[in-house]
């Protein structure tokens, strides 16, 4: 307090004149219209100013539950775009009493959010680590699919972390099919290139041109049919060869990879269970 007052006697009189003209500039806009108007004016600018760099800052530190309830509002969408295709698929399909196909219009998937905490892309073996793991539902063999297309499967969990097994993986083989034709093969990576893959068991009858979409067979519990895997970039065939070499450009870009989503499959435990018999 000794200090505070040896301080302001020191500056007295400085104080004394911010203080006097901070009295005649009250005066002075009160007692004047035009003086009162702009002051007015150039106060509300500070203000909208000061509020403005307010909000910016407020809506910064909220980025973060927007985008997860972004992320929820995803998910949810995807389930009903896919509630509606099965719904379709249910409605056209034509049967009868001796022949019931069995399509992924009888399954229920459900859509986890998660983010991309980690990932490798160099290796022959890469992988990608999730924000989510078995307390949000997660276990091994779920299928993660990101805005553009199919991403990878789960291969391990803990109680709070997933790690994915990309399709940028020389281990990982993922059931495919032309979606013009709905001819089954085989997609594999090799390293490097971790935007292209390889098209195997494709046989030399079948109609294949640069261009094609390949989308997931549906063969399994871990995709749907009908998600994006790539598109066919280069297609060769030698004289003698029983089966193409093709090239397919992957949808999904995993160096950009940052939000996607893992597919629970509602009956999977039962059919597992029955498989397994």
């Amino acid at each position: 307090m000794r200090n505070l007052l040896q301080l302001i006697l020191r500056y007295s009189n400085f104080l004394l004149l911010v203080g006097l003209e901070v009295v005649a500039f009250i005066l002075v806009v009160r007692g004047n219209r035009y003086q009162y108007v702009a002051a007015s004016g150039a106060a509300n600018g500070v203000v909208a100013s000061v509020q403005l760099v307010c909000d910016n800052i407020v809506s910064y530190f909220r980025l973060r539950s927007d985008n997860a309830q972004l992320l929820e509002e995803n998910a949810q969408l995807h389930a009903d775009i896919l509630t509606l295709q099965n719904s379709l698929e249910q409605t056209t399909q034509v049967t009868d009493s001796t022949d019931v196909p069995y399509t992924f219009a009888d399954r229920d998937y459900t859509f986890i959010p998660a983010r991309v905490i980690a990932y490798r892309t160099d290796r022959h073996h890469n992988y990608l680590t999730l924000n989510k793991g078995a307390r949000d539902g997660l276990t091994p063999d779920m299928g993660v699919i990101g805005k553009d297309g199919i991403v990878g499967v789960v291969q391990s969990v803990s109680s709070h972390f997933a790690v994915v097994a990309p399709v940028i993986h020389e281990g990982l083989y993922i059931s495919s099919m032309f979606r013009k034709n709905g001819y089954l093969a085989t997609l594999h990576w090799h390293m490097p290139d971790t935007r292209s893959a390889a098209l195997e068991d494709v046989a030399r009858h079948v109609d294949v041109e640069v261009g094609d979409t390949i989308v997931t067979s549906g063969m399994s519990a871990i995709f749907p049919a009908d998600l994006p895997v790539g598109i066919v970039s280069e297609v060769s065939l030698g004289e003698g060869d029983s089966y193409y070499d093709i090239g397919v450009t992957l949808a999904t870009d995993f160096r950009s990879l940052r939000h996607v989503h893992v597919l629970q499959y509602t009956h999977r435990a039962e059919l597992d269970s029955i498989t397994n018999r």
